[in-house]
C-alpha cells in the first residue's frame, strides 16, 4: 500500500504541472494565435516571459509570502532547521550577465529545436507537457547525480554554498553548470519539438516549481521538503521531484506535507492516523 502511495505521490506532482502548463498554454494561445511571430519575435518573446516570470515569481515568494510570519510558519516545508545564511545581493552587474545568459540561451533553443505548431488541443498539449515534464526531470536527475561525482562536483559547489535556502538561490549557479542544467532541460524539447505557446507556459510554470522549490516552502506545486534536504546532506534527491531518485534508489525520503493542495500527502495522513487509530483501540 505505501508503495502505490509513494509511486502517487510523485505522479501527482508530474500531472499538476502538465495540467497547470496545459492552462498557461491555453492563455498565451488566445494572445498569441492571430499574431504573426517571426523568429526574433519569438526569442524575444521566450526571454521576456522567462526573466520577468522568475523575478516577479521569487519577489512575490520572498518579500510577500515570507514576509509574512504566519504565512510562511504555516506553509515551511523544512524540517531538519538550519543555520540562517546570509543571501547574495542582487547587483547591477549580475543581473545584466544573467539576462545575456538567458538571451543566449533562448536564441540558441530556439534556433535548433525543430518547430512543431499544436494549436490549442487540450489533450495535445497536456499529453506535450507531461512527456516533457518526465523527460526533464530523467534529464535532469543524471546531470545533477553526475555533479556530485568527484570529478565534476567543483563545477556545482557554487550553488551548494547554501544550505538554507532561498527562491533565488535557484539562479546561483557557475556558468559551467549553467550550460549543464540548460542543456538537460531543453533536450526534451529537441526530442518533441517545440511551439511557442508550450515554451511560454513551461517557463513560466517551471520557474513557479524551481523557484518554490528552493524556498523551503510548500505552496501549491512543492509536497515535501525533498529539495531542502538535498541541500542539506548534499548526497541524495538528484531529481526535480522523486520519481527518479525512487527508481534508481538514491531517494532521501522527504517529509510530504499533509494537506488537500497536496491529495496524495493527505490521503496518506488519513490512512496513516487512520490505522495507528485503529491500533490503540485494538489494544
Amino acid at each position: 500500500m505505501q508503495k502505490i502511495l509513494n509511486f502517487c505521490f510523485e505522479i501527482e506532482f508530474y500531472l499538476k504541472i502538465a495540467i497547470s502548463c496545459t492552462i498557461v498554454q491555453q492563455v498565451f494561445y488566445l494572445l498569441l494565435n492571430n499574431i504573426e511571430i517571426n523568429f526574433i519575435t519569438q526569442v524575444l518573446l521566450y526571454w521576456v516571459v522567462g526573466s520577468i516570470s522568475f523575478y516577479s515569481i521569487g519577489l512575490l515568494i520572498e518579500k510577500g509570502i515570507k514576509s509574512n510570519d504566519i504565512l510562511k510558519n504555516k506553509l515551511s516545508a523544512r524540517v531538519n532547521k538550519v543555520k540562517n545564511q546570509p543571501f547574495p545581493s542582487f547587483t547591477f552587474k549580475g543581473i545584466i550577465a544573467g539576462e545575456i545568459k538567458a538571451f543566449i540561451s533562448a536564441l540558441i533553443i530556439l534556433y535548433l529545436a525543430p518547430e512543431v505548431h499544436r494549436g490549442n488541443s487540450l489533450l495535445l498539449n497536456l499529453g506535450w507537457f507531461l512527456m516533457r515534464i518526465v523527460a526533464a526531470d530523467f534529464c535532469f536527475y543524471v546531470a545533477h547525480r553526475l555533479l556530485h561525482t568527484r570529478l565534476l562536483q567543483k563545477i556545482h559547489l557554487k550553488h551548494h554554498e547554501f544550505r538554507d535556502s532561498s527562491s533565488f538561490v535557484a539562479g546561483h549557479k557557475s556558468f559551467v553548470e549553467y550550460i549543464i542544467v540548460t542543456i538537460t532541460d531543453v533536450l526534451p524539447i529537441f526530442i518533441f519539438g517545440y511551439d511557442i505557446t508550450q515554451l511560454c507556459a513551461w517557463s513560466v510554470i517551471g520557474n513557479i516549481y524551481n523557484l518554490e522549490g528552493h524556498s523551503s516552502l510548500s505552496i501549491f506545486f512543492i509536497p515535501s521538503d525533498f529539495h531542502d534536504l538535498h541541500h542539506t546532506c548534499f548526497n541524495g534527491n538528484y531529481g526535480i521531484q522523486g520519481f527518479w531518485d525512487r527508481v534508481f534508489n538514491t531517494l532521501n525520503p522527504p517529509t510530504k506535507k499533509p494537506r488537500i493542495i497536496f491529495p496524495m500527502s493527505f490521503i496518506e495522513d488519513i490512512t496513516i492516523k487512520s490505522s495507528i487509530s485503529n491500533d490503540t483501540k485494538s489494544t
